[in-house]
Order: structure tokens, then C-alpha cells, then sequence
């Protein structure tokens, strides 16, 4: 498999606590995958119709999302784990902690495999007009797709 290529944007951004106008870095993604690229995909070399592979990878899905109702990890092997998870404030003591501090989230893991290609990416400034244009703060159209980020202050637990 050839290394991960990560293309960066400079964007403008608040910082979460301050509230001071900056830039952060942003990844720039190459579009979206669906369930029928996927299912295509995954059918390459096999007698497996691609409807067929859509309509198990659908059922898939279906069963995890009851499962993850139900409070369970679920597992999806070669891409991760799915945990309902929670995030808090922190207190000093436990008398403090108050259930409606605690809010419901949901946590994903990558696995190994994942994880090692997305952190071992080699990382590029995109130098596309249009992304120099909304640094600047133009709302042009084009380039690519910024995938979303975490809050800097995000509370503990994990949760996006």
C-alpha cells in the first residue's frame, strides 16, 4: 500500500477558549466513499455482485447501530471500534460530579492498521488558489473537502 499523502489547509478558526481570531490546520480530503463505492469495491476479484455486498454491508451496519443502542462496543476489525462513551467536566470531588455535567457521545478507535496510516502520513500544504482564498476569508467555491476536527476543547472521554 503507497504511504498516506495528508493535503493541509491554513483555515481561519477562533480559538475554542479565548476566543481570539486565528488559523488552525485543516485536512483537505479527497471527497467521500459511499456505501456503493465501497461495496464495489470490496467486490473487485470475487463472483460477489456488488448489490449483494451493499445490501450485507448495509445489514452490517444495521446490526452495529443496534448493538451500539444497546451500549456495546462494537468492533468492525480492520477499520476499528465504535464505544458509546460520555464526556464530563472534572470536579474535585466525586459530591461535585452531577449528572447533568455528563454528556453522551460516542468514541471511535481505530485499529492498528488505521491508525499507523493516518499518523504516519506524510503531511503537504495544499497550494490551491481557492484554499488561499478562504484563508483570507473569501467564500469561494472549489478545492477540496476540509474533514471536520475535534474541538481543542473537547472534554475527557474521547467523544467527537
Amino acid at each position: 500500500m503507497a504511504n498516506l499523502k495528508l493535503m493541509i489547509s491554513k483555515a481561519k478558526n477562533k480559538h475554542p477558549k479565548t476566543g481570539a481570531d486565528g488559523f488552525s490546520a485543516r485536512v483537505v480530503t479527497n471527497g467521500t466513499s459511499d456505501i456503493n463505492e465501497i461495496a464495489a469495491t470490496a467486490c473487485r476479484n470475487t463472483t460477489i455482485h456488488k448489490a449483494e455486498a451493499k445490501v450485507a454491508f448495509e445489514l452490517c451496519m444495521e446490526a452495529a447501530a443496534e448493538l451500539l443502542k444497546q451500549g456495546m462496543i462494537v468492533d468492525l476489525g480492520p477499520v476499528g471500534k465504535i464505544y458509546p462513551s460520555c464526556q464530563s467536566t472534572w470536579v474535585d470531588d466525586v459530591e461535585k460530579l452531577k449528572l447533568e455535567d455528563v454528556k453522551p457521545t460516542v468514541y471511535y478507535h481505530p485499529s492498528n492498521d488505521v491508525e499507523s496510516a493516518v499518523k504516519g502520513a506524510e503531511l503537504q500544504w495544499n497550494t490551491k488558489k481557492e484554499d488561499k482564498e478562504k484563508a483570507n476569508g473569501d467564500s469561494g467555491q472549489g478545492g477540496g473537502t476540509v474533514a471536520p476536527t475535534p474541538s481543542d476543547d473537547d472534554n475527557h472521554g474521547g467523544g467527537f
